[in-house]
């Protein structure tokens, strides 16, 4: 049975893990009460939280590869084009609705309305890829082009100073010029927040370079014509290479995720691909038995962004509600110690909530795609 034809629970577990993942590092209690490696960094370095969705976003890449090997070219080119406006229109909606749970005088605000994110930055690089990848087809086209943009994204950092931390920085001038201050993320810097967007528009670029990278790894599974430990050596080598580029260009180019620079590029997807290996080989090769991990993670995998979504709306919604005088997220927390261990004791609360929601999908095999 060739690849192509079989079901890898390893990519449903890696996409499943990677989304909750996400509600998890998105929904920490207090900067001052978390894990340091739950939170950002703040500007050059990588943290484990730095990790989840780039992971996300290659997962989609190597999903997107076998999903489009599938289809007549014409087909191919109308789903990338459609499922990325989908989860772009998606994104902006979600981010209005979520205004509108703080009070509905807000739904018509339109004015402030945030028009970048994770959906947006997830819709635009998922459709370029994808036309990049039907357009080439061949491999070593893809790798050209995944070069020739992470050196042009390069070369605009350095000339137009884009590694400063401020709102003069490039990405920031253009995102401002374009959709303006007002529809942009407002980073959080010491006691001020500046006009800056880690899901600019000009950050795009590496981000598409991301997404094909992925596209290839998922090649790389296609072609490896059912026996999965040369597919594993190979992911193996891809992902260490990928690490060591990322950390040799870092001094260069530092690795970044508010700029989602080329190192920081590599460095992720070369975690990402080890990471798949390590998975393919303990689920598809070895069969291990570990239900108590991978039927959770199948949960999340089977309808990743419909329950990301969800768990985008139930933040917002769970803020609102009081306990004495402590909204639930600090009462939750406190109530598991008011420490690090409560910050992450109510995210993984969340996460919880968000697997009984996907459950009865899960059960009933019904996928809602985005």
């Amino acid at each position: 049975m060739t690849l192509q034809r079989q079901r890898l629970q390893s990519l449903d577990v890696m996409r499943g893990m990677t989304i909750a993942l996400m509600i998890v590092v998105n929904n920490q209690v207090g900067s001052g009460r978390m894990f340091p490696f739950l939170n950002h960094v703040l500007w050059d370095g990588l943290s484990f939280a730095d990790l989840v969705f780039p992971s996300f976003m290659f997962i989609m890449g190597v999903s997107a590869a076998f999903s489009l090997s599938k289809m007549p070219k014409r087909d191919a080119i109308h789903k990338s084009i459609m499922r990325g406006f989908k989860i772009i229109i998606v994104g902006i909606l979600l981010t209005w609705i979520a205004r509108g749970i703080h009070g509905v005088e807000n739904l018509l605000e339109f004015d402030t309305l945030r028009l970048t994110g994770v959906l947006v930055r997830l819709g635009v690089c998922y459709m370029f890829a994808s036309l990049i990848y039907i357009a080439l087809g061949n491999s070593k086209k893809i790798i050209w082009t995944i070069t020739g943009i992470l050196i042009a994204y390069a070369a605009i950092l350095i000339i137009f100073d884009g590694f400063q931390l401020s709102e003069e920085n490039i990405i920031a001038r253009i995102d401002r010029s374009i959709i303006g201050c007002e529809h942009m993320y407002h980073k959080r810097v010491g006691d001020t927040r500046i006009c800056f967007d880690p899901e600019g528009l000009l950050s795009n670029l590496p981000g598409i370079a991301h997404v094909l990278i992925g596209m290839l790894c998922g090649n790389i599974i296609m072609k490896g014509k059912g026996d999965l430990w040369k597919v594993t050596a190979k992911l193996s080598l891809v992902g260490g290479g990928l690490i060591i580029l990322g950390f040799f260009f870092n001094p260069m180019i530092p690795i970044n995720k508010n700029l989602w620079t080329p190192s920081f590029v590599f460095a992720t997807c070369g975690g990402a691909a080890a990471t798949l290996a390590i998975l393919l080989w303990m689920l598809d090769i070895r069969k291990m038995k570990a239900g108590w991990f991978v039927k959770p993670m199948s949960v999340f995998g089977l309808n990743p962004l419909v329950l990301y979504c969800f768990s985008y709306l139930l933040e917002e919604f769970v803020w609102k509600i009081n306990i004495g005088d402590m909204c639930f997220p600090d009462w939750f927390s406190m109530l598991c110690g008011g420490n690090e261990f409560g910050s992450l004791a109510y995210s993984l609360f969340l996460v919880a909530v968000c697997w009984v929601v996907g459950l009865p999908l899960y059960l009933k095999k019904i996928v809602i795609k985005l």
